[in-house]
């Protein structure tokens, strides 16, 4: 009787890990690169940042093109301007040069910290709309990064619209 209830016993295991084997999970994908381009969150910290960053781009730019006609004027005028303008006009260009690149390098610089700031920020968004949608639907796993993901399983508008959501 002991073997017969523990034969039945572990039946039922065998049936119930069939049974729950048998059931295939519910999987998600999610297009990130997808999401930092049409997110709310991503275009608002996009304006948010040309505010910032155009005056100093604009200053550059012009900065930048007195240079260029400083130098049209100094390759245009070598024969006739005297040695020692030529010579001020010469060192005022490459003075000018090297501030045009020291200005483009911190640009570069702060709009790189900048970014990295803002895409954490929205990892964050994202996250917490895709945690949200994966517990309120019931998915067993959603994943950012796919070699292959089929369009039936694809959550980027619904991560979309749950960020739009969460941001107003």
């Amino acid at each position: 009787m002991k073997k017969m209830l523990a034969g039945m016993a572990a039946g039922a295991l065998l049936l119930a890990g069939v049974a729950a084997t048998a059931q295939s999970p519910k999987v998600g994908f999610v297009n990130t690169a997808r999401i930092e381009r049409e997110s709310v969150q991503a275009q608002r910290a996009n304006e948010a940042m040309k505010k910032e960053f155009g005056p100093r781009e604009r200053q550059i730019v012009e900065l930048q093109q007195q240079i260029k006609a400083d130098q049209e004027r100094f390759e245009k005028s070598r024969t006739t301007m005297p040695p020692a303008e030529l010579k001020t006009l010469g060192t005022s260009i490459a003075t000018r040069m090297r501030e045009s690149d020291q200005l483009v390098y911190a640009l570069t610089a702060d709009i790189e910290q900048r970014r990295k700031e803002r895409t954490g920020r929205l990892l964050e968004d994202v996250r917490a709309a895709i945690k949200s949608i994966g517990e309120s639907e019931k998915f067993d796993l959603i994943v950012h990064e796919a070699a292959f993901a089929r369009s039936a399983i694809d959550l980027t508008d619904r991560v979309l619209k749950e960020m739009a959501r969460r941001a107003n």
